[in-house]
């Protein structure tokens, strides 16, 4: 939902679409790099209980905390704390080595035998993000005022899916009256087959990100939609249509995290929007806004607070306590969600914490 506050607010700043585009590849590629360092924890050959991870996440917060603006020591403090980052990120990047000595970068320069240059299993929440949100911004920067072109990209991200299970354009060649397209075709599935290979910027995770665009838009400067009647009323219809098209996509691959089947991303999306119009109608309508004092320091610096909790377990295990037993299956239920529960509030306190110290996060 930012995308279209965070693009028009700077258009309307005086920047040109290249700058524009240029921020975007820039968010993209931080949230890539955390991802693909969060990513290859699991697989590291750990230095003394996981220090190499702690590290890493340390570098995150210096590397990508927001610079003051205003001159002063201030400001150099923090710049002096990104280069700090920057230089740790770059260290431990070309240190860590696999349970098989495998590097993650730079493989083919580091051991003579390696072949991958950037050495990853997926591309971690954080990156998958990164993808989805390049895909959506990319999509808002060319039809970022007409909604009705943003919508049509959310199903055409989600039948990218199909397309990429059923096989893209397998039919061509016993259609006669494509004959004539058939070598253009191939080269438009070759370059589609070659992107999903390197990245994720053409699945159905950014079918979530589109949606978010489409219902952010509605609230962007220069949206048609002014009173708090229409916002909650086109709201409404559209996560109508998202429930049905997830129940319509549902017998076809089903519901499914991990393989992101349309029917889960269009779900996620439907209450998603549900939820916004609710918080929506109790905050901005009704103006009740006191109560969310207990979770607004994770809403306005999100990526510290997502950052804190495996930093508080890394800690945790490098001291010797056990605070993540709560995760345990062989506990009963209610202990898993109140454990859950006082991590959340935890995180949250330790973020507004941070907050007041003037450490944000901003990829």
């Amino acid at each position: 939902m930012s995308i279209p506050l965070s693009l028009r607010s700077a258009s309307a700043g005086g920047r040109t679409r290249a700058r524009l585009l240029g921020k975007v590849l820039m968010r993209t590629l931080a949230l890539l790099i955390m991802g693909v360092m969060m990513v290859n924890m699991g697989e590291h050959n750990p230095w003394y209980r996981g220090s190499w991870g702690l590290l890493a996440y340390l570098a995150m917060i210096l590397t990508f905390m927001v610079v003051p603006r205003e001159p002063g020591r201030r400001r150099k403090v923090f710049i002096a704390g990104r280069a700090m980052g920057i230089a740790a990120l770059t260290a431990l990047a070309l240190a860590y080595r696999t349970d098989k000595g495998e590097s993650m970068v730079l493989g083919p320069l580091l051991a003579p035998g390696d072949t991958v240059w950037l050495r990853h299993s997926w591309w971690g929440i954080l990156g998958l993000i990164g993808w989805s949100y390049l895909a959506a911004s990319l999509v808002y920067l060319v039809f970022g005022r007409r909604r009705e072109w943003l919508i049509g990209a959310t199903a055409l991200m989600a039948l990218l899916y199909v397309a990429e299970h059923k096989g893209l354009f397998s039919r061509v060649d016993s259609r006669d009256w494509l004959a004539w397209a058939a070598p253009w075709i191939q080269h438009i599935e070759g370059v589609f087959d070659w992107v999903n290979s390197h990245a994720s910027i053409g699945d159905s995770l950014a079918s979530i990100t589109m949606a978010g665009c489409c219902l952010g838009s509605i609230i962007a400067p220069g949206s048609e939609l002014r009173t708090h009647g229409e916002r909650l009323r086109w709201t409404m219809v559209f996560g109508l249509w998202l429930a049905v098209a997830a129940l319509l996509f549902d017998p076809l691959y089903g519901i499914n995290k991990i393989r992101a089947t349309p029917a889960w991303c269009f779900y996620c999306a439907f209450l998603t929007a549900m939820v916004w119009a609710v918080l929506y109608g109790v905050m901005d309508v009704r103006g009740y806004r006191a109560w969310s004092v207990v979770v607004r320091p994770a809403g306005t610096n999100p990526l510290l607070a997502f950052i804190l909790h495996p930093i508080l377990l890394l800690l945790a295990g490098i001291v010797g306590l056990r605070i993540g037993f709560y995760k345990s299956s062989d506990l009963p239920v209610f202990v898993n969600i109140l454990g859950c529960l006082a991590m959340a509030f935890l995180v949250v306190a330790l973020t507004g914490l941070f907050a007041r110290l003037g450490c944000r996060m901003k990829a």
